[in-house]
């Protein structure tokens, strides 16, 4: 059995909350290992293209935790996205960039993250990376220097084995950074 719970005290309203902008959000399903979930209405994936947050719903937001009973381990992987920054040189020659990371008590046969960065409220840029047979994955993303109020989104796929079913954290969101 899988379940996914925010790992602060708020965790009824803020599960709430979290799925309700996930599926708000996000309006096309994107991999086809994530096809079970999107039909389940567990919201779709950051690749769907083009999206917004309302500023009222941003309240939830912090790692999210996915659980499931493996065998005899008890396994928990955590979704953080970190607070955007400036970087200096690489493609752009400097600009903003956002990283989530998915960290797991044990490994899991694959984990895939979808990082996105918002500035004021749109999604202005996108990336996705999957990591096989590991307890951490990360995923980055750039975007040409432009000030503004920025903050990183993001929401990650686990599968647990080989074969075996895939969970869905929801998208959820860093602190604002006004760079």
């Amino acid at each position: 059995m899988t379940k996914v719970r925010p790992s602060w005290t708020l965790r009824a309203f803020a599960a709430l909350s979290t799925v309700a902008l996930s599926a708000a959000l996000l309006a096309v399903a994107g991999p086809s290992q994530a096809a079970g979930s999107a039909a389940k209405n567990q919201g779709s994936p950051l690749s769907a293209g083009t999206a917004t947050y309302s500023a009222q719903a941003t309240t939830a937001r912090g790692p999210l935790v996915a659980t499931a009973k493996v065998g005899a381990l008890d396994i928990t992987c955590t979704l953080t996205p970190s607070k955007p920054f400036v970087y200096y040189g690489g493609p752009y020659g400097g600009g903003e960039e956002g990283i989530a990371t998915v960290r797991c008590t044990q490994p899991v046969y694959a984990i895939q993250v979808e990082v996105a960065l918002f500035r004021y409220s749109s999604q202005v840029t996108y990336n996705t990376h999957t990591s096989y047979s590991t307890t951490t994955a990360s995923a980055d993303t750039e975007y040409p220097r432009m000030s503004g109020e920025y903050r990183t989104g993001a929401d990650a796929y686990i599968t647990w084995t080989y074969g075996g079913p895939t969970s869905f954290i929801p998208l959820t969101f860093s602190e604002i950074a006004y760079l």
